[in-house]
């Protein structure tokens, strides 16, 4: 039955595709006529365009993304008056710097735009926890990833993946201690990364780089449970692009890098109009390079480093009234090393031990045969002669890679026949090919070895329909969702390799090296709703549920290479998951400058299969994961917003978490992992976000995040890992705060420049789900520095060149931490080093 079902399911794909592949094609050959129909009846001397620059496509006009609420009108007078430029990324900054735009004007005159609720509203009037980063934002505290907005959103770790095997670009994601940190099929990650309201649903590809088609992004805290495309337990960070300008002068951005460790950047964008009013196109492409900041001792090879090129092309036609129709679509490309682990201490534990008595037979058996072949010396063995000289050097000589090809493309039509109703259609399908070497115990031998090969293929569909009615007392929307991936993974580890093939006699226990192949059909159907009703003015009750069934079809084997003979045969499962989550909230502005609001709402993510040492339990399901979770909030804006300050509590009631915990296996002796259901936590935390200008050219912000995430109950098999009540739940600070410091100083005739300093603090968190008496589990607080100095020459506003420091204090601190049980290692991975980077960018 649930193959017939995904027969259909797939009938009925390849059927919608091609449907909407000759509508996409009627359309654009209608427009290629329509243009030349154009271009013959117009008449040059009376056809003028209205001036425009980027910094227009940075306002939250209705050009850029229009309300469901508003009519768009065509934008083309016959002899529009000359519009001054506008360069507000160079003049003095507005507050706040976290909770707002940086891009306001002075006074307050503006207000950023979110679309945290699936309709434009004011940043300060969303109910709901949120912090934004616009693109001057980005520029100014140096981000050019997204793991690097996790420097600056309170109670947000975002870094590489915990499981090195996925590779550089493999995020881990964390907020307010909800999160995951593995890529693996079929595990979903905890909080949700969406590209223009299309989620993407495995981690591989997450930390991408922020090009310059980026328009903001949003964190958005809590779980989203009845607006976002899939069931996101812990949060969402939403990336919003720019959309192709139909009625603006063409707008062109460039920027180059250069910096240390061989850092060379390069990116272009432009948008603008094909047809007037009409018709809007957009491109940007970028390259990025640097030598990387990591080094092989024994050759003097370079790792850590980047090579990765992504592009992005958009078009939009508004050629009815009411009617506009967007396609996106994205390549790219990273062909580079992965992050590499550094070898810290050898504990192989008692002499008598399996892991001592493998480590000894590796050493009289296999290292005097694979000594010359590796350039080393007679006598050479595994030890710890191999512990690593600094944070960024290995002996490591195993063959590595990291390389991805990823694209996608979605189209998005919006139709609003009338004010007070509106149909968005968002369409999408992306393609995903990942191949990942890691060499895990970072030694010269091949003890701890890794190989992936990765495919993914996803398609969604949302259907939304939304409004206003009665003069905007009632808000509604009813949507519609379809999701689905197919995908297949073959994941090769060698462990100890060698010792089987060269040990006299051949004896099967020695047989360590194992092929895992891994295979995904996912599917998830949902419908949602979300009203909000003003009771009277300024106090608004809203009221939300979805209701949501996720399927998965998992196929699992587990080879022993080496002999050919398998540990756990080709077997497959299906499982089916029903959730329903409400929501409810109030808020309440008593006076313009105030508002509290209150939220209720459920979190869910589906169960899955894990994989298996052990044919008789070939793929062990575990449950979903489910949170209840309290907030409440505060936000206010003081002094013409020269002082903002936002407050959030919360209370989550975490239950049947997911957790990826690793073993030692007892056949093979290897490391591996599995994902398990952990049990419970109660968390609790606040946030606080401050921004002010005291004085025109100063600008100051302030973040505190603070989170409580204990095991209040814990499974038999999370216990039998070495947890215990009370540990903390891994990857999530107690503490999280940063803060920053800017001043803008104009010299006439020359010009102006901008000094500005950032400062964050991590407090002390376990990276791993292991027994807390180890070493390895605990990172302890630690602390990063950023500065930036920035000019912009008078008469050429366009022009920005910066001086930017990443991490100048050189802080050595750990994103993945652990003791390996099968090789008597205490492996990590330590976090970027101090970065200098000159940055010349010219925005018109």
């Amino acid at each position: 039955m649930p193959n017939q079902y995904h027969g259909n399911i797939s009938r009925l794909m390849l059927r919608y595709r091609f449907i909407t592949a000759e509508f996409f094609l009627t359309i654009v050959v209608s427009v290629f006529f329509y243009g030349q129909v154009q271009a013959q009846d117009a008449d040059p001397e009376e056809e003028t365009v209205p001036d425009g620059s980027l910094d227009d496509l940075q306002e939250p006009a209705e050009e850029i993304e229009p309300s469901s609420e508003m009519e768009q009108q065509p934008i083309a007078p016959p002899e529009p008056p000359p519009v001054e430029k506008k360069v507000e990324v160079k003049a003095a900054p507005i507050p706040p710097p976290v909770l707002a735009s940086e891009d306001k004007k002075k006074g307050g005159e503006e207000e950023i735009v979110v679309t945290a609720q699936r309709y434009q509203q004011s940043l300060q009037d969303a109910p709901v926890a949120v912090t934004t980063f616009s693109s001057q934002t980005m520029d100014r505290r140096s981000i050019v990833n997204i793991e690097d907005t996790g420097k600056f959103s309170p109670n947000l770790e975002l870094h590489s993946t915990t499981r090195p095997g996925g590779g550089s670009s493999a995020y881990a994601a964390y907020i307010r201690g909800i999160g995951n940190g593995d890529y693996q099929f079929p595990t979903d990650p905890g909080v949700g990364l969406y590209v223009d309201d299309v989620y993407m649903a495995r981690t591989i590809g997450g930390l991408m780089s922020l090009d310059a088609d980026i328009k903001r992004v949003e964190i958005i805290k809590g779980p989203q449970g009845t607006l976002f495309g899939r069931n996101t337990v812990g949060g969402a960070i939403s990336i919003v692009t720019y959309e192709p300008a139909t009625t603006l002068d063409p707008a062109v951005k460039v920027f180059t890098r250069f910096g240390t460790y061989g850092r060379k950047d390069f990116g272009a964008y432009v948008n603008g109009p094909i047809v007037y009013d009409k018709v809007g196109a957009k491109l940007s492409v970028a390259s990025l390079h640097s030598d990387g900041y990591a080094e092989r001792v024994l050759t003097g090879e370079k790792l850590n480093n980047e090579e990765r090129f992504v592009s992005r092309a958009g078009l939009r036609f508004t050629l009815i009234d009411d009617l506009d129709i967007r396609f996106d679509g994205d390549y790219s490309k990273q062909d580079q090393k992965p992050p590499t682990g550094i070898f810290l201490a050898y504990i192989p534990g008692p002499p008598d031990g399996s892991t001592a008595t493998r480590i000894d037979a590796y050493n009289r058996v296999v290292a005097p045969v694979y000594n010359p072949g590796l350039g080393l010396q007679d006598g050479d063995v595994y030890d710890g002669r191999w512990i690593s000289p600094g944070p960024y050097k290995s002996y490591s000589l195993q063959k590595v890679y990291d390389r991805y090809e990823i694209g996608g493309g979605s189209a998005t039509i919006r139709y609003e026949p009338i004010d007070e109703f509106n149909i968005k259609s968002i369409s999408a399908l992306r393609t995903m090919k990942a191949d990942i070497s890691v060499d895990g115990d970072q030694t010269p031998y091949s003890i701890q070895t890794s190989v992936t090969d990765f495919e993914q293929q996803q398609f969604s569909q949302e259907l939304q329909f939304s409004g206003s009615l009665w003069d905007e007392l009632l808000r509604y929307m009813v949507g519609f969702y379809f999701f689905q991936e197919t995908g297949d993974d073959t994941y090769f580890t060698e462990s100890f390799h060698g010792l089987y093939q060269y040990s006299e006699p051949l004896d099967p226990r020695n047989a360590a090296d194992t092929s895992r192949y891994f295979k995904l059909t996912g599917t998830s159907l949902a419908a949602f709703t979300q009203e909000t009703i003003r009771i009277i003015p300024g106090l608004h009750l809203t009221g939300g549920v979805r209701v949501n069934r996720d399927m998965k079809e998992f196929s699992y084997s587990n080879l022993f290479p080496e002999t050919g003979e398998y540990r756990v045969n080709p077997t497959s499962d299906t499982g089916e998951w029903d959730s329903i989550t409400p929501k409810a909230g109030i808020d309440w502005k008593p006076i313009e400058q105030l508002m509290v609001y209150a939220i209720y709402s459920w979190g869910f993510k589906s169960g899955g299969f894990g994989p298996s040492n052990a044919d008789t339990m070939p793929s062990p399901e575990y449950d979903p994961e489910r949170v209840t979770a309290y907030e409440l909030g505060v936000k206010t804006e003081w002094l013409d917003r020269r002082l903002t300050a936002n407050l959030a509590g919360f209370y989550n009631d975490y239950r049947d978490i997911q957790l990826t915990v690793q073993k030692l296996d007892e056949v093979t002796g290897a490391n591996v992992r599995v994902t398990q259901n952990a049990g419970s936590s109660d968390i609790i935390g606040f946030e606080v976000e401050l921004g002010a200008m005291p004085i025109d050219p100063i600008m100051l912000n302030v973040g505190v995040g603070y989170v409580d995430a204990k095991f209040a109950d814990l499974t038999q098999g999370a216990i039998d890992t070495g947890m215990a009540d009370g540990d903390r739940v891994p990857q999530i600070p107690e503490w999280s705060i940063n803060g920053g410091a800017q001043y803008s100083l104009g010299i006439d005739s020359v010009g102006e420049f901008t000094a500005r300093g950032d400062v964050t603090y991590k407090g002390e968190h376990d990276l791993t789900a292991a027994d807390n008496s180890e070493p390895s589990d605990s990172e302890k607080g630690y602390v990063l520095f950023g500065a930036r100095l920035s000019f912009i020459p008078q008469g050429l506003e366009e022009l920005e060149l910066s001086l930017n420091g990443v991490n100048l204090a050189d802080t050595v601190y750990y994103v993945y931490h652990a003791t390996l049980p099968p090789t008597g290692q205490e492996i990590a991975l330590a976090g970027t080093p101090r970065l200098i980077y000159f940055m010349a960018k010219y925005d018109y």
